[in-house]
Order: structure tokens, then C-alpha cells, then sequence
């Protein structure tokens, strides 16, 4: 098999969609034994990767990365979709080249679909987010929010049409799987069934045994790990923090977000901002800890910060939001409460939850570590490649 993989951020650092397509493109190499070629934008650090195809940005926009960066995120439009489609051409893209076309990125949604029919080849769409995309005001606090998602629904239609177009469609989660299925499905059970759930590999270093249990004596040892932003919630985790002000640190593994000044402001004894990591060290740094908190506002696909905590056996504190309880179900460590409310709600919510999982604090038993082995088989990255198989295989 010869796959194009189309992804714009591919060689980006800019979240966790970037890392998952990557793994997901080493596992088809190493693991299927087949030949994955990439089309991504420019401008991102060369990983020494063979089979890389970028597009260079419009003129109008190359100027300045961060504009081109949001107009992709939150203000697609036709004439930009024409503008990448001649890109990829002239970066040597030949669709027909290839026996399909994976898209593992809403963003580069239409365009996939634009090369994958301009050589009457088979689409397979790996959908990481909410369909149909919208800003949520409330959890963002943007304030163009209505005006960005009336431009949104403007492109309900070729997304819908790429998404009903492909062979088959796989959510990162069934709460993603359900809404692609609503969106873009017609209700007949041929439609349904092109419908399916494909959970994001984890790397090895997550599968690992945790480097220390959930300590039960002295201070207990949480740590908030995501972007410093109102959408993950790190405001209401200050103001629950402040309002309970236990015996416990609370440590911040912030990557930047408008909110990073509020946060350095309440660093102080019991607050902590921690400087980044490499991902393959995340791992230690979760199992110094004995609680993680994932306050999300917004509806998470998936939400790889509970999951890797739940996979490193530490205490989970989450929402209720999206994918997030499908993450933590049956997990006897968790603690969900809930976050999508007014702001003072959420903050008592928060408050109690994050009381009762301090007090209740401890490791997993024997017999509960041995029922997690079949969650993280979900997860693995042999269970991936079995499973994109069986996906192609129409």
C-alpha cells in the first residue's frame, strides 16, 4: 500500500494532532510495511523524515506564520483551498501516484478530498475534532467568536461533502465517531457503517510501569499539563486552588497560551511553573505526581492528558466534557466533575472534586491494575495498525 498522508502541521510542534499523525505514519512504515509519503505546509523543523512533500504558504500570507496559521484554523475560504491545491501540484504531488489518500487533519480536510478525486482514489479521514467545527465563545472568550463561527458554517458544505465522499471515516474517540456520523451520515445502514472509531497509538514511553506509585502520606503532588488558556480550564483550577488552599503543591506544565501572565502571578510556595519537556519525558514527570487535573471547558476529542494519566495510574480530576468521560470511564481512580456551566459553578464543582480526590488519594490494587489491561489495548500501537488494516480493506 501507498498512502499520500495529508496533514498541514505534520512537521509542527503546535499540539497533539501533529505528534499522533506522526506515529501514526512510523507505525504504517515500520509495522504494515508500507510506503507513506506526506504533504504538510512548510516552515516547520525538518525531522530527516524521506517522502516529504511541503507547501509553500500564498504570497499574501507568508509574511507573517502565526496569520497563515489562524486563517487555516478559523477562516478557510475557496480561494485559499484553489491556492493550496496548485501548491501541492507544484510540489510534485501526483495523486494518482498513490492507492490512497489518508487525512488525519480536519484542517486539510477538503483538500485531501480534492486530490483524492482529481485521481478517482479512495479517501480515509482520521477525524481529531468536533464536527462541525465552531469557536465556543464561553470556553475561548473570544470575542469574535459569533462572527469566526458564521464563517465556520459557510464551510459546513465541502467538509460534509469530503466527509461523506471518503471510504471510510474513523473518530479518535465514539463521542467523535457519533458526531461525524450526525454530521455528514445520511441514516441509511450502508452510511453508518463507513463510521468507525480508530484511538490514537500511544507511544512506547507511555506504556511503560510508572516510575512511582500514588503516594498516600505528606503532601499530596498535582500537576495541571496543557495550554494556559480558559478553554483548558487553568483559571478555574487557580480559583478552586485559592478557594481550598490544601496542604498539597500545585505544579504547571504550561505550554504558552493568553493566560500565562495570570499564571505567573500565582506562582508562589504551593504553585509551581515548570519549564517544558521533551514528550518521550512527560512520562516521569507525571509519575512524580499523584494528581492530574484536566478542567476542560471545551468538548475534547479526546483528551491525551487523562489518558496518559490514567495509563501512568496516577489520580485523575476531569470534566465532563466531550470525550473525557469515554477516557476515564470505569477507571477507579477518577473524578469527574463539572466544568461547562457559569464560571462559579464550575469553580465550586472543581473545588469539591479536586477536595475529594486530595482525601481519597491511592494507588491502583493489584486486581484494579490487572482489569486496565484491557483499556490500554485500545491503545496500542499494534491494535492501531490492525485496525487501519482493517479499515482500508473495502
Amino acid at each position: 500500500m501507498r498512502l499520500l498522508l495529508v496533514s498541514f502541521f505534520y512537521e509542527h510542534d503546535h499540539g497533539g494532532a501533529e505528534m499522533v499523525a506522526r506515529e501514526a505514519a512510523a507505525l504504517l512504515r515500520c509495522c504494515a510495511g508500507w510506503e507513506v509519503e506526506v504533504l504538510c505546509l512548510a516552515g516547520g523543523p525538518d525531522r530527516g523524515e524521506s517522502g516529504m512533500h511541503r507547501i509553500t504558504p500564498p504570497r499574501w500570507c507568508s509574511q507573517n506564520a502565526q496569520t497563515f496559521k489562524r486563517t487555516i484554523l478559523f477562516l478557510p475560504n475557496r480561494m485559499l483551498d484553489r491556492s493550496l491545491f496548485r501548491a501541492a501540484q507544484s510540489a510534485g504531488v501526483r495523486s494518482e501516484n498513490y492507492d490512497a489518500i489518508f487525512c488525519p487533519d480536519m484542517n486539510a480536510l477538503v483538500l485531501a478530498h480534492a486530490l483524492a478525486e482529481a485521481a478517482d482514489k479512495p479517501l480515509f479521514t482520521w477525524c481529531q475534532e468536533v464536527v462541525p467545527k465552531r469557536m465556543d465563545a464561553d470556553a475561548t472568550r473570544a470575542t469574535l467568536a459569533p462572527l469566526i463561527n458564521v464563517w465556520l458554517r459557510g464551510r459546513d458544505t465541502p467538509w460534509k461533502k469530503a466527509l461523506a465522499a471518503s471510504a471510510r471515516v474513523a473518530g479518535v474517540s465514539d463521542f467523535i465517531t457519533d458526531r461525524c456520523r450526525a454530521f455528514a451520515g445520511d441514516g441509511t445502514v450502508e452510511s453508518d457503517a463507513k463510521f468507525t472509531t480508530l484511538y490514537q497509538p500511544v507511544e512506547d514511553y507511555f506504556l511503560q510501569p510508572p516510575a512511582r506509585p500514588v503516594a498516600t502520606e505528606g503532601p499530596a503532588k498535582v500537576l495541571f499539563y496543557g495550554r494556559l488558556s480558559a478553554e483548558k480550564g487553568i483559571d478555574l483550577l487557580l480559583a478552586a486552588w485559592r478557594k481550598l488552599q490544601p496542604n498539597a503543591t500545585l505544579s504547571i506544565l504550561g505550554m504558552d497560551g493568553p493566560l500565562r501572565t495570570e499564571v505567573e502571578r500565582a506562582t508562589g510556595d504551593d504553585i509551581h511553573l515548570l519549564n517544558h519537556v521533551a514528550h518521550v519525558d512527560v512520562p516521569k514527570l507525571i509519575s512524580q505526581h499523584d494528581i492530574v487535573v484536566c478542567p476542560s471547558r471545551v468538548e475534547e476529542s479526546l483528551c491525551r492528558t487523562a489518558l496518559e494519566a490514567r495509563l501512568l495510574e496516577r489520580v485523575v480530576v476531569a470534566s465532563q466534557s466531550g470525550a473525557i468521560p469515554e477516557v476515564v470511564s470505569g477507571y477507579p481512580l477518577a473524578h469527574s466533575t463539572e466544568i461547562r456551566t457559569d464560571d462559579a459553578t464550575a469553580i465550586g464543582n472543581l473545588t469539591k472534586t479536586l477536595q475529594t480526590a486530595l482525601e481519597e488519594r491511592r494507588p491502583l490494587a493489584n486486581a484494579e491494575r490487572d482489569a486496565e489491561k484491557t483499556f490500554r489495548e485500545k491503545f496500542l500501537p499494534v491494535t492501531f495498525v490492525h485496525q487501519f488494516r482493517m479499515l482500508t480493506e473495502i
